[in-house]
């Protein structure tokens, strides 16, 4: 069976996320303001495409009927899964296409999940959330015990991912597993015949360096890296490192190279004694659209204007992700999207 993991900026059905409940996670008197910017962003994402929204439990299409009863040219479809948090990116499920001689719906993909080498419990809903979106959707269902968190992985959609050392060689996740025995583990569920191993992520990162705060593919071969341009940070020797790899790496079968494109950090951000992973890069695709977390800093457009350079055809939209970044995730990091299935 051929499989093939699609580019993100490929058509999509809709974007999943998760409506925020947890009070152990955000406190009380901060969910009011979490579910505030949830509502933003999936006002933001319906101007582009249908946004499926997980419930916990019924009780909780209460707290979302404004979003339903506004008129919007995309459907927001509530859908209940119970979770135990809003990091769809990393718990939710991963859709494959595949073919088996003909072209077959989506086949989805539901990986072992332990927050993030069991730093945040309980995680036992999230673990099982992928078979259960398939259930809904009425998809086949593969299940791999391989832990494997979606934000530690980035898809060209032509076969070649990129990942970190830091992340999926951390014993945290599979103490079982080599680099050779993971490899052949994402080459058998995703149809890749290429990586990319960067080595670490940013500093203040909890997810033990996850790809998508650093790099992303913005084309098949074309890579989008964070550099920073202060060299008493300590993100400056490793995020310099990672653009090196990634500007000597070659395919192994075909030799070809990878054109990357620099990007700055925002400003430094911390809360009390810890520093905050925030990232330009840690945007989302939508049809027709970019959306990406802005933080109140002078990079913030000096990003923006980079990334409307990169998708002339795309309308990029700026969202203030300082709240989110406090809790230590990014726009990619709570949604997940469902692609569209090829014809």
């Amino acid at each position: 069976m051929n499989r093939r993991h699609p580019a993100e900026w490929e058509k999509q059905r809709a974007v999943w996320l998760a409506w925020p409940h947890n009070v152990k996670e955000w406190r009380a008197d901060r969910l009011p303001r979490i579910r505030q910017f949830v509502r933003t962003l999936i006002e933001t994402v319906l101007e582009f495409q249908d946004v499926r929204l997980a419930l916990t439990d019924e009780g909780m299409r209460s707290d979302i009927a404004p979003i339903l009863r506004a008129l919007r040219p995309h459907a927001c479809l509530p859908v209940v899964i119970p979770n135990n948090d809003i990091w769809i990116r990393d718990y939710g499920p991963f859709f494959v296409e595949s073919e088996s001689p003909a072209p077959r719906p989506p086949l989805v993909l539901d990986f072992g999940f332990n927050a993030w080498g069991e730093k945040f419990p309980p995680w036992d809903l999230d673990d099982i959330f992928p078979s259960a979106a398939a259930r809904s959707l009425g998809l086949e269902i593969e299940r791999r015990s391989m832990i494997l968190e979606g934000g530690s992985v980035e898809f060209s959609g032509d076969g070649i991912l990129m990942t970190t050392e830091q992340c999926l060689l951390n014993p945290n996740r599979n103490p079982g597993m080599d680099r050779a025995g993971i490899e052949q583990e994402l080459k058998s569920a995703f149809g890749v015949e290429a990586f990319v191993w960067l080595r670490r992520g940013l500093d203040g990162d909890h997810t033990d360096g996850h790809i998508d705060d650093i790099a992303r593919f913005v084309g098949p071969r074309t890579v989008l890296a964070c550099r920073c341009n202060d060299s008493r940070d300590s993100n400056f020797d490793r995020l310099a490192e990672n653009i090196d790899i990634l500007r000597r790496w070659r395919h192994p079968k075909t030799d070809e190279t990878l054109a990357v494109i620099e990007i700055p950090m925002p400003h430094r951000m911390d809360l009390g004694p810890n520093r905050l992973p925030n990232s330009y890069v840690n945007f989302i695709f939508v049809n027709g659209g970019l959306i990406v977390s802005t933080f109140g800093g002078e990079t913030d457009a000096v990003a923006l204007d980079i990334l409307r350079g990169l998708f002339p055809d795309r309308r990029v939209v700026g969202i203030d992700s300082t709240l989110l970044i406090e809790e230590g995730g990014g726009l990619h990091c709570m949604t997940k999207q469902e692609p569209l299935p090829s014809p």
